[in-house]
Parts: C-alpha cells; structure tokens; sequence
C-alpha cells in the first residue's frame, strides 16, 4: 500500500478488509486533539518564506512575519479611525474601549484554540496564526467601518460610527 499525502500529514491506515482509508489531515487532527492553524496562502505575508522553510522555527518565524503584517494593518486602520474622531470624544472612548477589549479577547481566544499543543515546539506558530487570523478580521471590520460613510448616502452615512473623511 502506498503513503497518502492529504494535506499536511501522509495518513495511511488499513481498513477493516484491508483496504486503504483515507482520512483526511483535518479529520485526524480533531481525533487526537491537534489543532491546526494554517492561514490560507492569500492571508500569508510571505509564501515564500513558508516554502523555503525547513525548520519548524523557520515556520515559527513565517508566521511571526505574518503577524506582523496584520499587527501593522490594523494599527495604520485604527490610527486612521482615530484621526476622524477627533472631536468625537465620546465616539472616540467607546473606539478605544473596544480595541482594547478586543485585543484582550483576541488572545484569550487563541490560547484557547491552542491549548492542545502549548508546550510543543508548533504552539508559536499555531498561536502567530490564530492571532494573525484574528487581526486580519478585525482590519477587515475597522476597514468597514472607515468605508461606511464612503459607499452611503447622507442618510445611510448616518448610521456609520465613524464619520466621512473630509
């Protein structure tokens, strides 16, 4: 019988007659507990950097690059968000109020979908990817929100939290 190669993993496991099954990287590394936290290639800062790798601490470096990346985004978004505020106190608090409690979920979040591999030698990058993932969303949001007043008439562009830019 040959090696399968399904994703990730190469799974090869006789059937009750024999026979090769395939199961899926996915659905093996939910039956041990394993989580998987593979970013699709177009959220990846550096596809490169994960081909040439050869090491898990080269893979670990990736995803910190990664990281990086969605960390710059959404601190150049709320930064962004900040500036239109300016003179909106109110608005401007709840702006801050938000982000941090999201920052506080964000990791509480991902130490949880972790939680299986903390102290393996995987559990940075599973966790750089969890929190690269979770910061992509959250651009996306901050993103909407700066588009918002954009994209609106005048009425619409009254229910957006953040105002037009000018």
């Amino acid at each position: 019988m040959a090696w399968q190669d399904f994703g990730i993993l190469a799974i090869r496991k006789t059937g009750s007659k024999g026979r090769l099954m395939r199961i899926p990287a996915v659905h093996l590394a939910q039956a041990l507990g394993i989580a998987m936290f593979v970013l699709p290639a177009s959220a990846r800062a550096d596809e490169a950097c994960y081909d040439k790798a050869q090491t898990q601490a080269q893979l670990t470096e990736c995803s910190a690059k990664d990281l990086k990346q969605a960390d710059d985004r959404l601190n150049r978004l709320y930064k962004e968000m900040q500036a239109r505020l300016k003179g909106d106190e109110e608005t401007l608090k709840l702006l801050v109020d938000a982000q941090r409690k999201w920052l506080v979920f964000r990791d509480a979040e991902c130490t949880l979908q972790t939680v299986r591999t903390a102290g393996g030698s995987i559990n940075a990058m599973n966790f750089n990817g969890c929190l690269a993932g979770l910061t992509q969303a959250r651009a996306r949001d901050l993103q909407n929100h700066l588009d918002c007043g954009r994209q609106s008439g005048e009425q619409e562009a009254a229910g957006c939290a953040i105002p037009r830019a000018n």
